[in-house]
Protein backbone atom coordinates (compact mmCIF):
# COMPACT_ATOMS: atom_id res chain seq x y z
CA UNK A 1 0.00 0.00 0.00
CA UNK A 2 2.78 2.31 1.17
CA UNK A 3 4.88 2.03 -2.28
CA UNK A 4 1.53 2.51 -4.28
CA UNK A 5 0.69 5.55 -2.39
CA UNK A 6 4.22 6.84 -2.96
CA UNK A 7 4.35 5.80 -6.60
CA UNK A 8 1.09 7.55 -7.48
CA UNK A 9 1.91 10.32 -5.55
CA UNK A 10 5.21 10.79 -7.53
CA UNK A 11 3.51 10.35 -10.83
CA UNK A 12 0.87 13.44 -9.59
CA UNK A 13 4.36 15.60 -8.78
CA UNK A 14 5.49 14.88 -12.27
CA UNK A 15 2.21 15.68 -13.97
CA UNK A 16 1.84 18.53 -12.33
CA UNK A 17 5.46 19.57 -12.69
CA UNK A 18 5.15 19.15 -16.50
CA UNK A 19 1.97 21.17 -16.49
CA UNK A 20 3.52 24.38 -15.01
CA UNK A 21 6.80 24.41 -16.56
CA UNK A 22 4.14 24.32 -19.74
CA UNK A 23 1.95 26.64 -18.05
CA UNK A 24 -0.90 24.67 -19.15
CA UNK A 25 -4.53 26.08 -19.14
CA UNK A 26 -7.71 23.93 -17.53
CA UNK A 27 -10.50 23.53 -19.35
CA UNK A 28 -12.70 21.08 -17.59
CA UNK A 29 -16.59 20.20 -17.49
CA UNK A 30 -17.79 19.56 -14.47
CA UNK A 31 -22.28 19.08 -14.09
CA UNK A 32 -23.03 22.40 -15.79
CA UNK A 33 -20.07 24.18 -15.38
CA UNK A 34 -17.05 24.86 -17.32
CA UNK A 35 -13.85 25.57 -15.16
CA UNK A 36 -11.35 27.34 -17.56
CA UNK A 37 -8.13 29.22 -15.75
CA UNK A 38 -5.27 31.30 -17.22
CA UNK A 39 -2.00 31.60 -16.16
CA UNK A 40 -0.10 34.70 -15.41
CA UNK A 41 3.78 33.58 -15.56
CA UNK A 42 4.95 37.05 -14.77
CA UNK A 43 2.76 37.54 -11.72
CA UNK A 44 2.92 34.08 -10.69
CA UNK A 45 -1.04 34.31 -10.59
CA UNK A 46 -3.93 32.39 -12.11
CA UNK A 47 -7.31 33.32 -13.06
CA UNK A 48 -10.12 30.53 -12.71
CA UNK A 49 -13.49 31.96 -14.87
CA UNK A 50 -16.59 29.34 -14.34
CA UNK A 51 -19.52 29.46 -17.23
CA UNK A 52 -22.74 27.61 -17.04
CA UNK A 53 -24.36 27.09 -20.52
CA UNK A 54 -21.38 29.52 -22.51
CA UNK A 55 -21.79 32.30 -19.91
CA UNK A 56 -19.30 33.12 -17.31
CA UNK A 57 -20.52 33.06 -13.43
CA UNK A 58 -17.75 33.64 -11.65
CA UNK A 59 -14.38 35.07 -11.66
CA UNK A 60 -11.53 34.18 -9.24
CA UNK A 61 -7.65 34.89 -9.34
CA UNK A 62 -5.34 32.37 -7.22
CA UNK A 63 -1.86 33.51 -5.89
CA UNK A 64 -0.80 30.19 -7.38
CA UNK A 65 -0.86 27.94 -10.10
CA UNK A 66 -4.03 25.77 -10.32
CA UNK A 67 -2.90 22.44 -11.77
CA UNK A 68 -5.94 20.34 -11.59
CA UNK A 69 -9.98 20.74 -10.54
CA UNK A 70 -11.79 17.83 -9.82
CA UNK A 71 -15.00 16.37 -8.32
CA UNK A 72 -15.64 14.01 -5.75
CA UNK A 73 -17.92 12.36 -3.85
CA UNK A 74 -16.92 11.38 -0.92
CA UNK A 75 -19.36 9.07 1.00
CA UNK A 76 -21.74 6.97 -0.95
CA UNK A 77 -24.91 9.12 0.49
CA UNK A 78 -23.12 12.41 0.58
CA UNK A 79 -23.26 15.68 -1.72
CA UNK A 80 -20.29 16.31 -4.16
CA UNK A 81 -17.40 18.26 -3.67
CA UNK A 82 -15.27 20.65 -5.77
CA UNK A 83 -11.15 20.04 -5.60
CA UNK A 84 -8.53 22.69 -6.26
CA UNK A 85 -5.20 21.84 -6.73
CA UNK A 86 -2.81 24.84 -6.42
CA UNK A 87 1.21 24.34 -6.50
CA UNK A 88 3.11 27.42 -6.20
CA UNK A 89 6.15 27.05 -8.19
CA UNK A 90 9.60 26.73 -6.88
CA UNK A 91 11.74 23.56 -5.81
CA UNK A 92 10.53 21.04 -2.92
CA UNK A 93 7.23 23.46 -2.67
CA UNK A 94 4.45 23.97 -2.24
CA UNK A 95 1.02 22.07 -2.82
CA UNK A 96 -2.44 23.29 -1.41
CA UNK A 97 -6.12 22.56 -1.80
CA UNK A 98 -8.80 24.31 -1.95
CA UNK A 99 -12.58 22.31 -1.32
CA UNK A 100 -16.11 23.81 -2.20
CA UNK A 101 -19.02 23.64 -3.83
CA UNK A 102 -20.68 25.36 -6.49
CA UNK A 103 -23.80 27.38 -5.12
CA UNK A 104 -25.87 29.70 -6.65
CA UNK A 105 -23.38 29.51 -10.02
CA UNK A 106 -20.80 30.72 -7.23
CA UNK A 107 -17.93 28.51 -6.64
CA UNK A 108 -18.03 28.53 -2.79
CA UNK A 109 -15.19 27.90 -0.64
CA UNK A 110 -15.32 25.98 2.89
CA UNK A 111 -11.95 25.01 3.20
CA UNK A 112 -8.19 24.79 2.84
CA UNK A 113 -5.33 22.53 3.29
CA UNK A 114 -1.20 23.11 2.48
CA UNK A 115 0.78 20.36 2.02
CA UNK A 116 3.92 21.60 1.50
CA UNK A 117 5.62 19.34 -1.00
CA UNK A 118 3.18 16.15 -1.00
CA UNK A 119 0.70 16.07 -3.35
CA UNK A 120 -2.85 14.78 -2.63
CA UNK A 121 -4.34 11.09 -3.48
CA UNK A 122 -8.01 11.21 -2.95
CA UNK A 123 -9.08 7.20 -2.38
CA UNK A 124 -11.06 4.65 -0.05
CA UNK A 125 -8.12 3.73 1.34
CA UNK A 126 -10.13 0.96 4.15
CA UNK A 127 -12.71 0.03 1.20
CA UNK A 128 -15.35 1.34 3.62
CA UNK A 129 -17.41 3.49 0.90
CA UNK A 130 -15.73 6.87 2.55
CA UNK A 131 -12.66 8.66 0.57
CA UNK A 132 -9.55 9.82 2.20
CA UNK A 133 -7.30 12.32 1.65
CA UNK A 134 -3.86 10.97 1.44
CA UNK A 135 -0.72 12.86 1.43
CA UNK A 136 2.57 13.07 3.33
CA UNK A 137 3.81 15.16 5.94
CA UNK A 138 7.10 17.08 5.09
CA UNK A 139 7.71 19.02 8.46
CA UNK A 140 10.97 16.80 9.04
CA UNK A 141 12.64 18.24 5.68
CA UNK A 142 16.03 19.18 6.61
CA UNK A 143 15.37 19.04 10.01
CA UNK A 144 17.90 16.72 10.89
CA UNK A 145 19.72 16.08 7.35
CA UNK A 146 19.27 16.35 3.42
CA UNK A 147 16.10 16.52 1.82
CA UNK A 148 16.85 12.95 0.11
CA UNK A 149 16.94 11.41 3.35
CA UNK A 150 14.24 12.80 5.60
CA UNK A 151 11.20 10.84 6.44
CA UNK A 152 7.67 11.97 5.57
CA UNK A 153 5.03 10.77 7.60
CA UNK A 154 1.72 9.37 6.40
CA UNK A 155 -1.02 11.96 6.46
CA UNK A 156 -4.74 11.03 6.25
CA UNK A 157 -7.83 13.45 6.22
CA UNK A 158 -11.61 13.00 5.97
CA UNK A 159 -13.51 16.01 4.66
CA UNK A 160 -16.59 16.00 7.16
CA UNK A 161 -19.37 18.79 8.00
CA UNK A 162 -17.37 21.22 5.42
CA UNK A 163 -13.99 20.68 6.75
CA UNK A 164 -10.40 18.77 6.22
CA UNK A 165 -9.98 16.68 9.57
CA UNK A 166 -7.63 14.87 10.31
CA UNK A 167 -7.88 10.85 10.91
CA UNK A 168 -4.58 9.63 10.53
CA UNK A 169 -4.69 7.53 13.77
CA UNK A 170 -7.56 5.63 12.99
CA UNK A 171 -5.56 3.54 9.90
CA UNK A 172 -3.18 1.62 12.62
CA UNK A 173 -2.36 -1.45 10.29
CA UNK A 174 -1.32 1.40 7.76
CA UNK A 175 0.63 3.29 9.99
CA UNK A 176 2.58 -0.07 11.70
CA UNK A 177 3.67 -0.70 8.18
CA UNK A 178 5.29 2.30 8.01
CA UNK A 179 7.09 2.34 11.32
CA UNK A 180 8.40 -1.40 10.03
CA UNK A 181 9.55 -0.07 7.08
CA UNK A 182 11.15 3.07 9.10
CA UNK A 183 12.43 -0.04 11.49
CA UNK A 184 13.77 -1.47 8.16
CA UNK A 185 15.56 1.53 7.09
CA UNK A 186 17.52 1.78 10.96
CA UNK A 187 18.82 -1.82 10.78
CA UNK A 188 20.22 -1.14 7.70
CA UNK A 189 22.51 1.86 8.77
CA UNK A 190 25.88 0.57 10.15
CA UNK A 191 25.91 1.15 13.68
CA UNK A 192 29.79 2.11 13.56
CA UNK A 193 28.97 4.79 11.05
CA UNK A 194 26.65 6.70 13.67
CA UNK A 195 28.60 9.16 15.41
CA UNK A 196 26.54 11.25 17.33
CA UNK A 197 28.11 14.89 18.39
CA UNK A 198 30.12 15.53 21.10
CA UNK A 199 28.36 18.67 21.87
CA UNK A 200 25.27 21.05 20.92
CA UNK A 201 27.57 22.59 18.55
CA UNK A 202 28.64 20.05 16.30
CA UNK A 203 25.83 19.13 13.43
CA UNK A 204 25.36 15.51 12.05
CA UNK A 205 23.74 17.20 8.99
CA UNK A 206 24.32 14.96 5.58
CA UNK A 207 25.77 12.11 7.94
CA UNK A 208 23.98 8.61 8.99
CA UNK A 209 23.35 10.34 12.46
CA UNK A 210 21.46 12.76 10.59
CA UNK A 211 19.38 10.05 8.89
CA UNK A 212 19.07 7.97 12.51
CA UNK A 213 17.47 11.33 13.83
CA UNK A 214 14.98 11.98 11.06
CA UNK A 215 14.21 8.42 10.99
CA UNK A 216 13.04 8.61 14.86
CA UNK A 217 11.56 12.20 14.21
CA UNK A 218 9.23 10.08 11.68
CA UNK A 219 8.59 7.15 13.88
CA UNK A 220 7.45 9.77 16.55
CA UNK A 221 5.22 11.90 14.32
CA UNK A 222 3.12 9.03 14.03
CA UNK A 223 -0.26 7.78 15.87
CA UNK A 224 1.36 6.88 19.66
CA UNK A 225 4.14 9.61 19.24
CA UNK A 226 2.59 10.36 22.95
CA UNK A 227 3.20 7.19 24.19
CA UNK A 228 6.91 6.29 22.40
CA UNK A 229 7.84 9.96 23.84
CA UNK A 230 6.60 8.52 27.47
CA UNK A 231 8.83 5.43 27.16
CA UNK A 232 11.74 7.04 25.89
CA UNK A 233 11.57 9.97 29.06
CA UNK A 234 10.38 7.57 31.61
CA UNK A 235 12.40 4.01 30.92
CA UNK A 236 15.82 5.16 29.29
CA UNK A 237 15.61 8.39 31.25
CA UNK A 238 15.83 10.67 27.80
CA UNK A 239 14.43 14.30 28.20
Amino acid sequence: MKKLIITSLLFILCLSGGAIAQYDSINTKIGDYTFRTKINSAEYTTQLIISKGGKTTQKMTFLDYIIDVNEYKLTPEGKKYIFIDLFSGGAHCCYSLIVGIMKDDKFLILDSAFYGNSGILVEDVNKDGTMEIISYNDMFAYAFTNYSESRFPTRIQHFKEGRLTEVTSDFKDLIRKEIAEYKSDLDAIPTDSIICPSSDSEDTFNTDAGTVKTILAAIVACADRDKFIKILKEEFKLK
